[in-house]
């Protein structure tokens, strides 16, 4: 058998070669998919036949898993629901891109429960399952119009190098598999980064790729939002407040903690685009020591709530618009300083209003701060 190879690179019929990677895969075959970080063989993780025909082509010892690879964290979290905080965060912030995160996948809820016995030692032994969700955005159609799991594994023989090219696998696997859809060089040209998960937050990186160690410490620390209205001054002021309490309560400097990975934002729900922060408030913050001259208003987005842990709205109202908008971040939303109301405007009054704001935002962050839940947005190695 010669594996048919598809070039996907200025192909004007990509919704078709989508429609016959499904069939392929669908049908038991065996087809190789780029990624962003190196090329994969999938399969129909349903079907024990195209399992078994999977470690085959490899040469790989049938006890070592498979990994499951999803379009969307919706998909994959119906396999692994109800994970704990740390899985959760690097989830959020990797997916889609080159993680693959071990978890347990005992819940009884878990999809993986619906597979056949003979399918389950291949992808989720002792109730373990690898998860990825790959970058490339052709990829992600074909796992999106699948309906069935998919499984995912380097496009190599099993301990040799990997394939980063639709040559590679070829070379490799081009008699051992059916179709190749060769999408050029990949953008990463080096394999995902594997981390295990264990019960109390608790992880170990299996396999160091594409994110390094020192990256994976910094992505497991928390991400803080503000959100105001226009982000030109009580959630800038919150922002900078916030930077300075966190750092001289860890012992820190400012610019060690963001070399940790514990990272600050704002964001305005109607805010314009690179304004300045208002001189009242400049003058107020410079007044303890810090600087907004460098602030640059931005309007609040998709990426910025799907990526904080914790995300505090300066009054009920703009708390009340981020849950309509994003329900999914419920259980990560606080209004500052609720008990009074939150923190009301002082645009367009005297600078004696912006220090008494200021001084009510810093009250209501020290208090916030103590609280055991933020507390536990920390993770330490």
């Amino acid at each position: 058998m010669t594996a048919k190879v598809v070039l996907l690179e200025n192909c004007p019929q990509e919704e078709a070669l989508v429609a016959l990677a499904v069939d392929a895969l669908r049908a038991g075959k065996r087809v190789v998919l780029p990624t962003e970080t190196v090329y994969g063989v999938a399969v129909r993780a349903d079907s024990p036949e195209a399992m078994e025909g999977l470690i085959a082509a490899k040469k790989r010892p049938s006890q070592n898993p498979f990994t499951l690879a999803f379009s969307s964290l919706e998909r994959l979290e119906a396999y692994v629901p109800r994970m704990e905080a740390l899985p959760q965060r690097l989830t959020r912030r990797c997916f889609p891109g080159p993680l693959t995160a071990v978890l347990s996948c005992a819940d009884e809820e878990s999809t993986i429960h619906q597979l056949s016995p003979k399918v389950l030692p291949f992808v989720a032994p002792e109730n373990i399952v690898g998860v990825r969700i790959p970058a490339h955005s052709w990829t992600q159609r074909v796992l999106r119009e699948a309906d069935f799991p998919v499984a995912l594994t380097s496009a190599n023989l099993s301990g040799e190098v990997d394939s980063t090219s639709g040559g590679d696998v070829v070379r490799a696997l081009g008699e051992s598999v059916d179709w190749i859809f060769d999408g050029g060089i990949s953008a990463l040209q080096e394999p995902s980064t594997v981390v295990r998960f264990f019960s109390g937050n608790r992880y170990k990186i299996l396999r160091e790729g594409a994110i390094s160690a020192c990256r994976l410490r910094r992505l497991i620390q928390p991400w803080i939002l503000f959100v105001c209205t226009g982000n030109t001054c009580r959630s800038p002021m919150a922002e900078a407040l916030a930077r300075q309490i966190l750092a001289k309560k860890r012992g820190l400097s400012l610019e060690t903690l963001e070399k940790q990975g514990i990272r600050l934002f704002s964001a305005g729900l109607s805010a314009n685009d690179a304004e300045p922060a208002s001189a009242n408030a400049r003058q107020v913050m410079a007044r303890r020591g810090l600087d907004l001259s460098a602030h640059l208003s931005r309007r609040i987005s998709s990426l910025l709530v799907t990526h904080a842990d914790r995300i505090y709205g300066m009054t009920p109202s703009h708390a009340a618009y981020l849950l309509e908008q994003w329900p999914e971040a419920t259980d990560r939303l606080r209004i500052l300083d609720a008990e009074n109301g939150g923190i009301h405007d002082p645009y367009g009054c005297s600078v004696v209003a912006y220090e008494k704001c200021a001084s009510q935002i810093e009250e209501a962050l020290r208090e916030a701060f103590s609280q055991p839940d933020f507390q536990s947005l920390f993770f330490e190695e």
